[in-house]
């Protein structure tokens, strides 16, 4: 959701030019904002980037917001969302804050602008091997015609509670379908996705954003149903994501962790990966090589 490497580190790749406004048929924009500034007396400065979607009059906009010091640093970061279906007002907003400590791990917090909690669907801790946790936090929201998927996934070490790692993703789908929600009259049907994640290099944020990408109704319906009853989520959930999972940016998003998911609808073709210590996942009779890509930044 834009470039900006004075404070931080940023990486951002989608199918979408920044800043753009981009019309899908008659009834559905995407506007992509460039940065907003808000200064402050002793000389720190917010500054935040935004991806509104307006489907049929109703309204989700996403943004990600840094806080700069006055000596040019960067401690905070914030996701913020704000949908129509799920806000009462126009102000009501759900915060997801990552701060980085002085250890360098990432402290989270999320709630709501009136001061409750995000009512998350799920919630559910998963313990690696070498004792590394990954816990997953699931909201998925729905009204007549919309539906709506926000996960939080923090990485941690065993003997630490503040995370190594955080990615954030939404996912917005308006359409008929009837795998979330029922829908009984016809409608624009548009799926998008944005994804974040956060990391600590350098002593700096680590950021790598992707989106708005699209994706057909169907698969996401499908993929948000695998999600609410597993508690697990990873980009390839989606059957359309599964189908281009060559692609190197999903490397960045998608975990080596062991997770068992089931395989995308329609897919037959036999996968191998090499995991990072170099073992074979998957049966190699057959099968293609998916080679992962490892970049180093600086």
């Amino acid at each position: 959701m834009g470039n900006n490497n004075v404070a931080c580190f940023h990486r951002h790749r989608g199918s979408f030019p920044f800043p753009c406004l981009f019309q899908l048929g008659t009834h559905a924009t995407i506007n992509m904002t460039p940065s907003t500034t808000h200064t402050f007396n002793d000389g720190s400065f917010s500054e935040k980037r935004e991806v509104s979607y307006t489907v049929e009059g109703s309204t989700c906009n996403l943004a990600l917001a840094r806080c700069v010091y006055r000596d040019g640093s960067v401690d905070l970061l914030t996701f913020l969302i704000h949908d129509s279906i799920i806000c009462s007002n126009s102000m009501e907003m759900l915060y997801l804050q990552i701060y980085k400590t002085n250890t360098g791990f990432l402290h989270m917090i999320d709630f709501k602008s009136n001061g409750s909690s995000i009512p998350w669907t799920k919630t559910k801790k998963t313990v690696h091997p070498y004792g590394d946790v990954t816990d997953t936090k699931v909201y998925l929201y729905a009204s007549a015609n919309r539906s709506g998927l926000l996960i939080w996934k923090c990485k941690k070490t065993a003997y630490h509670e503040d995370a190594k790692e955080v990615t954030m993703a939404h996912y917005f789908v308006n359409g008929n379908g009837t795998t979330v929600v029922n829908r009984s009259i016809e409608t624009t049907n548009v799926g998008f996705s944005v994804l974040v994640k956060v990391g600590v290099c350098d002593g700096k944020f680590d950021i790598i954003s992707e989106g708005p990408e699209q994706h057909p109704v169907s698969a996401l319906l499908y993929m948000f149903n695998q999600v609410n009853e597993s508690g697990i989520w990873k980009p390839s959930m989606c059957p359309d994501c599964g189908k281009h999972s060559q692609v190197s940016w999903q490397s960045d998003f998608e975990d080596n962790d062991g997770v068992s998911l089931p395989p995308p609808q329609g897919s037959r073709q036999n996968v191998v990966t090499i995991v990072n210590d170099g073992r074979f996942r998957g049966h190699a009779p057959g099968a293609s090589i998916r080679c992962m890509n490892f970049n180093a930044y600086n």
